[in-house]
């Protein structure tokens, strides 16, 4: 006789939440995802003077909003591929901010890295000139600058090319470019100590550095300018008195040209003076023009160093000038 299948006894319904045996089941942690990248580095002017307590109040700042963070070294984040891709994996893990403790050439470095991600840049500056935090109107002391990272807003700035190398301030060619290596030389002597070397400095290079006939071209304007010395910005320098030129807008997609015509060396105090007062726009030596493109070609072509944001940059003519207009978000003091 055929024998009848039976059903094998169904397993028993355990409600949402309990082990097999009925006990309550722990609720599962959702994975932490770190929401700010602190980039420190410790080789910037005021950061010697600071040491690590910059970074942990930094931390502990945000961790008032609600914001974990981790930090990462500099430059190893952009010169070790094993840190750089740290970065990147932090960032694809849904970083909200990143937060640069450092100069000028530190926020550049780091802002290269950024573009073409929507994740926006705050600046706790720690250099020497931090030019790019003064023209954003950021406090230039460590506390009042890390405050305004728990109550900032987000605003886009424009990042400039030269030959596809970027930078957010200048970039400086001829012989500002041999004064500024001079400067970080003497770095940490003092200032008393460091004038006189920086004095004696120019005027061995004021004798024998010689004047370049250079040729412009801004968007279809062509020029002929000889100088010793280029300074290329993002976006165009404002006129006022003072040791910082400054930039009243960030935003405006265009480029300043500046440079000095050639002139007798005897005059040059009275041109000093001139750019500390900030009436250069009505000195005839002082070539200054606007535009959205520029080249700049020498007779022959020529491999110079360029300061793109105070930082050594080997480069060749032709020089090519463009703008990435609101390329770069970034944190700025929120307003009252």
């Amino acid at each position: 006789m055929l024998g009848v299948a039976r059903r094998p006894p169904s397993a028993p319904v355990r409600a949402p939440g309990t082990d097999p045996d009925g006990s309550t089941q722990a609720p599962r942690r959702a994975p932490v995802v770190t929401t700010a990248i602190l980039i420190n580095n410790a080789r910037a002017g005021q950061a010697l003077h600071h040491g690590d307590t910059v970074t942990a109040q930094l931390a502990a700042c945000l961790g008032h909003i609600g914001l974990e963070s981790v930090s990462l070294p500099f430059p190893d984040v952009a010169t070790d591929p094993v840190q750089r891709e740290r970065l990147f994996a932090l960032l694809d893990a849904g970083a909200r901010r990143v937060v640069v403790l450092g100069g000028d050439g530190t926020v550049r470095s780091v802002a290269t890295l950024l573009l073409g991600r929507d994740v926006p840049l705050g600046i706790v500056p720690l250099g020497t000139a931090n030019l790019l935090a003064r023209d954003l109107g950021l406090p230039l002391a460590p506390e009042p600058a890390i405050a305004v990272q728990a109550a900032s807003r987000v605003h886009r700035i424009d990042v400039a090319r030269c030959n596809g190398e970027t930078f957010l301030c200048a970039a400086m060619f001829g012989l500002a470019t041999d004064l500024a290596r001079a400067r970080e030389a003497a770095r940490g002597i003092g200032a008393w100590r460091m004038l006189p070397r920086l004095l004696r400095k120019a005027y061995w290079v004021l004798k024998r550095y010689p004047f370049h006939r250079v040729h412009l071209r801004l968007d279809d304007a062509p020029a002929v300018l000889s100088t010793r010395a280029l300074l290329v910005s993002n976006n165009p320098l404002t006129p006022q008195a003072g040791l910082h030129p400054a930039r009243t807008a960030l935003d405006t997609g265009r480029l300043g040209v500046y440079g000095v015509r050639e002139g007798p060396l005897y005059d040059l105090p009275r041109l000093a003076l001139t750019l500390l007062a900030g009436t250069w726009p009505r000195e005839p030596r002082v070539f200054h023009r606007v535009c959205r493109r520029a080249r700049i070609d020498t007779q022959r072509p020529l491999r110079t160093t360029a300061l793109l944001d105070g930082e050594p940059t080997r480069l060749g003519t032709p020089l090519r000038f463009d703008s990435l207009p609101g390329a770069l978000p970034v944190l700025v003091q929120a307003a009252d």
